[in-house]
């Protein structure tokens, strides 16, 4: 081994112990770096800090925070895309850049916190657009605004953070990861797919990859499932949680509120029908209909699968079908609120257009609004290419988690994703055998989109995937927890898909210990 080695180069990197700036965080504004502008470069001490304003997934204006001493930088990159920056004045030699959700828009600060106070730097960005997280407007005429939120406005990230790290440490990181769910999965896997430089590691959580088809089969599908007749009250919803629940929940072999794989249960919705008027303890035979939809997915009227649907179990709560899929009030679910915007100013180029014109035969098959979707922008939104090769010969490392209750985007894609990677890597055992070597997938019995739900749903992947990329210790379980009102009451271990967490028929099943990795029996 010489003394150019990579390897020792880290090692020695890691014995050094933390970085510490080569110049002071204001003298950054000046720095002249080509294709950045810094607007701003401000140190910010160790203590309480209040995240700024704005539409961050999970935090809001005035949201106080502990932190550490850190350089607070934000830039403007390619024009229009935003981001920011933070360097920690201990900094550990790594970066990890935290993804967007919905529509993107904004800074995600609250995501930023937690690799900060680990010691990374840390960057977000708004993808090349300013707004809410349901807004789409921006879209409107500018093509090269879709362009940044699709694609490469991440990218643009990631290149600007390595250059803006050698400016104040003088150094480029030893390691670089980057984690999102939701649009920030879809992000994980774009970057994944197309821009495998980018980072030498990967958390893709509950993502938006199947971007297109995800919009047509699960947000429209949905809405116009819950049109008319079909809509389901929010009151209604706990009728069908319910029931899934009775003759679901042991098939795992506890009796918990939480499904271990919902593909096993083959629960009727048509055993809730009204056996007379409607009441609030029934479904109509609209609504078991629209249950049905929504479960069957989208598909051709030959039966081939355009988009999957979801699956049972985890209904109810307010993470649940409440807020997604029934929403308040008929076309108030945030499949709505969030799908509309993309059909409006992206596909359609129409503010005025209306969801209940898209066309859709009566088997829910092939139609000329979705060939013209796909048409238009599947190329640029999908991340579903399962060549990840470029990337795993990097020596990069892909962990992907997904919610098995989750009611805004279908678990299923996230199966089948794995699966054509499987596929690609020579199928089967072998195929398998070759892409856990790279690539992980953790699935989450329970828990709903991105968090919540009646599972063990509180997990770190920073820790496994550090350990993975810089030590070779692949995660074989990563533990997850239940909390009631803050206190941790259950812990499970989430198991490499196909695996699955089975107890061992001996102590507490609220205990990970008593739990062991192993394929479905």
């Amino acid at each position: 081994m010489t003394a150019h080695s990579p390897i020792l180069a880290l090692a020695a990197l890691s014995a050094a112990g933390p970085a510490w700036a080569q110049q002071a965080c204001e003298s950054l504004a000046s720095a002249q770096i080509p294709g950045i502008t810094i607007n701003s470069a401000a140190s910010v001490p160790e203590g309480s800090f209040t995240l700024p304003g704005g539409a961050a997934p999970g935090g809001g204006p005035g949201a106080t925070v502990r932190v550490p001493a850190f350089c607070r930088v934000a830039a403007t990159v390619s024009k229009e895309v935003r981001m920011e920056l933070w360097m920690p004045q201990r900094w550990n030699h790594k970066l990890l850049g935290v993804g967007n959700g919905g529509m993107a828009g904004s800074i995600s600060y609250l995501p930023m916190v937690k690799p900060l106070q680990q010691g990374y730097a840390t960057s977000s960005t708004d993808t090349g657009h300013q707004g809410r997280g349901t807004d789409g407007e921006w879209a409107l005429g500018n093509y090269e605004r879709i362009v940044n939120f699709a694609d490469r406005g991440t990218h643009l990230m990631a290149e600007a953070d390595k250059l803006i790290l050698q400016a104040f440490y003088g150094a480029q990181p030893a390691r670089s990861y980057f984690s999102g769910c939701s649009q920030g999965g879809h992000e994980a896997m774009i970057e994944a797919q197309r821009y495998p430089a980018d980072f030498d590691g990967i958390i893709a959580g509950d993502p938006a990859n199947n971007w297109t088809h995800h919009y047509i089969g699960g947000h429209l599908w949905s809405a116009l499932a819950m049109d008319g007749d079909g809509y389901i009250p929010s009151n209604k919803v706990h009728i069908l949680a319910d029931a899934v629940n009775a003759q679901c929940d042991a098939l795992d072999g506890i009796k918990d509120g939480v499904l271990n794989d919902p593909r096993r249960c083959n629960f009727n919705p048509e055993m809730l029908l009204c056996k007379g008027s409607d009441t609030s303890e029934c479904l109509t035979g609209a609504q078991v209909a629209a249950v049905q939809k929504l479960w069957a997915g989208l598909r051709t009227a030959e039966g081939q699968v355009i988009y999957p649907g979801f699956v049972p179990g985890g209904e109810a709560g307010p993470g649940g079908w409440a807020g997604y899929i029934t929403g308040d009030a008929p076309g108030k679910g945030r499949h709505t609120v969030l799908g509309v915007p993309f059909f409006k100013f992206m596909v359609f180029d129409d503010p005025n257009w209306d969801y209940k014109t898209f066309k859709f035969n009566a088997a829910g098959g092939f139609d000329s609004d979705i060939d013209y979707t796909d048409s238009k922008l599947a190329a640029l939104f999908n991340a579903v290419n399962p060549d990840l090769s470029g990337f795993k010969a990097r020596g990069g490392k892909l962990i992907h988690y997904h919610g098995w209750s989750d009611p805004d985007i279908t678990p299923l894609n996230s199966i089948n994703y794995y699966e054509s990677v499987m596929a690609a890597q020579g199928g089967d055992v072998h195929g398998l055998q070759n892409t856990v070597e790279f690539y992980r997938l953790f699935m989450v019995p329970g828990m709903q989109h991105c968090q919540g739900g009646p599972g063990a749903t509180a997990f770190d992947m920073i820790e496994p995937l550090d350990k993975w990329r810089d030590q070779g210790v692949a995660p074989a379980k990563v533990i997850a927890s239940h909390l009631t009102n803050g206190v941790v009451d259950r812990t499970r271990p989430l198991c490499p898909y196909p695996q699955e967490a089975q107890w061992n028929g001996a102590g507490s099943t609220d205990d990970a210990a008593n739990f062991v990795c192993a394929l479905p029996k």
